[in-house]
């Protein structure tokens, strides 16, 4: 009976023993999931001990849970909109400088044909620049900014572009990754080079003709008793050299409106036949005096075209003046080397008319008939300069022609002359 009380008396205190373990483990898995589901600041609800308020409470975690992960999606879905909506190139790293997020204009910019993320940026670009960038902004936790010139060396046709970047850091106390921006400025650059290119040559054009005028400024001035003969040689120099300032300004004028939209077109309809009559009676004495044949080839006589007669006929006069200067000058029949042919023919889809000006002058490389076009391009520059050129007729051709919405293009082959195409709208 004694040991039965013993035996009853040590399982009472092992099952309030084992019962006080297990509320202890309950009563911390309650607090525990109580405070996982209750948001901060709110007054716990009090509720039984037991089974159905774990239950209770694992619920509302489950719902928690659920509603941070549609927010995390939202979030997502938000950043990923954010990105493919940007020009900008965009890439996001951690703190090694691994890609975790880019957008399309990334991959358009630097032609990746597959996503990079998991790499890092400058294993991808190859660029070690952008390591500097990266790293230097990570580790002074500070923006960093810089210009970077591209060139993908594996593309079959090297590929050269200039870019700024601009490069964020992700976090405040704790660092945890970095944000890259590549803004394209290509454009920008190469408009800058042709900035510089065009004062240069501006520049270049204007010193020659100011040098002969100081020089034979300053003979008049200290020599007064030249002859009269010596006088008139001097200034007829002058004036020849006055006339080419002069057009060169009146070009540069003409090109900076064209360039700048400020010249408003006056279409109508303009009769072919009837231009070309103009043209020849302008033109017949210049191509006589230098014993050079000008010749029409028009098969439709009833063609037009819906252009501004005027910007027309400056077209022509630029060609004409150009197949003038760049025909070798043959005899005084008609058919020689100094032949130069205009025509217009229908393209083939009959929406345009394509006229040419044919020389058989001196050609112009193979390499160099697509530059032909440019402001200041000239083959034989020292040819051009002696024979009054300004380097700019071709460049006013083609935006005169682009802003009727045509074209010009330009063939050629050494030593046998060159053929000047452009269209026009019927």
């Amino acid at each position: 009976m004694f040991t039965l009380a013993i035996l009853l008396g040590l399982l009472v205190l092992g099952g309030g023993w084992f019962y006080w373990r297990v509320y202890r483990a309950a009563a911390e898995i309650r607090d525990y999931c109580r405070q996982l589901a209750l948001p901060q600041g709110q007054p716990r609800r009090a509720g039984a001990f037991g089974r159905n308020e774990i239950l209770r409470n694992l619920a509302a975690i489950d719902r928690r849970l659920k509603s941070l992960d549609r927010r995390a999606d939202a979030e997502q879905f938000s950043l990923q909109t954010i990105l493919a909506s940007m020009a900008e190139g965009v890439v996001i790293v951690d703190v090694n400088g691994v890609i975790q997020a880019d957008n399309r204009a990334f991959q358009d910019m630097f032609a990746l044909t597959e996503r990079p993320a998991g790499r890092r940026v400058w294993e991808v670009l190859r660029q070690p620049e952008i390591r500097t960038l990266i790293e230097g902004a990570l580790r002074e936790r500070r923006q960093s900014a810089s210009e970077l010139v591209y060139e993908d060396l594996l593309a079959a046709a090297s590929r050269r572009k200039a870019f700024r970047v601009s490069v964020s850091t992700l976090g405040d106390e704790v660092i945890y990754g970095a944000v890259a921006v590549f803004h394209d400025i290509s454009r920008i650059a190469q408009l800058e080079e042709l900035r510089k290119e065009f004062v240069a040559d501006v520049s270049h054009e204007l010193r020659t003709p100011l040098s002969i005028f100081r020089g034979y400024l300053e003979t008049l001035l200290n020599q007064p008793e030249l002859s009269g003969e010596e006088r008139r040689r001097i200034f007829q120099v002058l004036w020849r050299h006055s006339d080419r300032l002069h057009s060169l300004v009146e070009d540069l004028l003409t090109l900076s409106r064209l360039e700048s939209g400020h010249i408003q077109l006056r279409r109508g309809r303009v009769a072919v036949r009837q231009l070309f009559k103009q043209l020849r009676e302008d033109w017949s004495a210049k191509f006589l005096a230098r014993h050079s044949a000008l010749t029409f080839d028009l098969a439709d006589e009833t063609l037009t075209v819906y252009a501004d007669s005027f910007r027309v006929e400056q077209v022509f006069y630029n060609l004409l003046d150009n197949a003038l200067k760049y025909s070798d000058p043959g005899p005084s029949q008609a058919g020689t080397g100094g032949e130069v042919r205009v025509g217009a023919q229908v393209s083939a889809d009959s929406l345009t008319v394509r006229f040419y000006v044919r020389d058989a002058g001196i050609g112009i490389p193979s390499d160099k008939v697509d530059q032909v076009f440019q402001r200041f391009f000239r083959v034989d520059k020292a040819r051009s300069r002696d024979q009054g050129g300004t380097g700019l007729g071709l460049a006013i051709v083609k935006h005169i022609v682009q802003l009727h919405g045509g074209q010009v293009w330009a063939e050629s082959t050494l030593g046998k002359g060159t053929t000047v195409w452009f269209s026009l709208p019927c």
